[in-house]
């Protein structure tokens, strides 16, 4: 320094802010590993998607299904209704029945376990059901899953 010679002394110049290597741009971080992360999320939202496409099942009115005609072929679906008095058979292996809101009918066939609950009359008419399945192009739905409906005050007759 220069103080001998009666001038002030020269302040050193503040200290370089360290640099980053080309490469890790955010934080040090390199650029790889946030491009694999991104790349991560991507893939999992798109599973997320397409998951939540494929096992979602849509409710509807018999009325409904059929208004979407040709459209609703090999869509799967839930189809709620009153099973048509009457319209049940029966063998070995399947079950059909006509299935109603009122408003349209549509046939029915299930094949499997058929609950203990279903067929059973109660203040003159038939359970609703929720039938879950395809609508197929012969107009009959095929249900996998038959849910039978009942209300809070079914009990064992005495």
């Amino acid at each position: 320094m220069a103080t001998h010679l009666g001038l002030p002394p020269v302040p050193s110049a503040p200290p370089a802010e360290p640099s980053i290597p080309a490469g890790r741009p955010l934080g040090g971080v390199p650029l790889k590993l946030w491009l694999g992360g991104a790349l991560l999320v991507v893939a999992i939202g798109y599973l997320v998607l397409t998951s939540l496409q494929t096992s979602a099942v849509y409710y509807l009115t018999v009325g409904e299904l059929l208004a979407r005609g040709s459209a609703a072929y090999g869509q799967a679906v839930r189809l709620s209704g009153e099973v048509v008095d009457g319209s049940i058979q029966r063998d070995s292996q399947h079950l059909r029945f006509l299935l109603t809101d009122g408003t349209a009918t549509i046939p029915v066939t299930h094949t499997g376990q058929v609950p203990d609950l279903f067929g059973y009359r109660a203040e003159g008419a038939y359970q609703d059901v929720v039938v879950e399945g395809r609508y197929t192009a012969d107009g009959v739905f095929e249900a996998r899953t038959l849910i039978v409906k009942h209300g809070p005050t079914f009990e064992a007759a005495p």
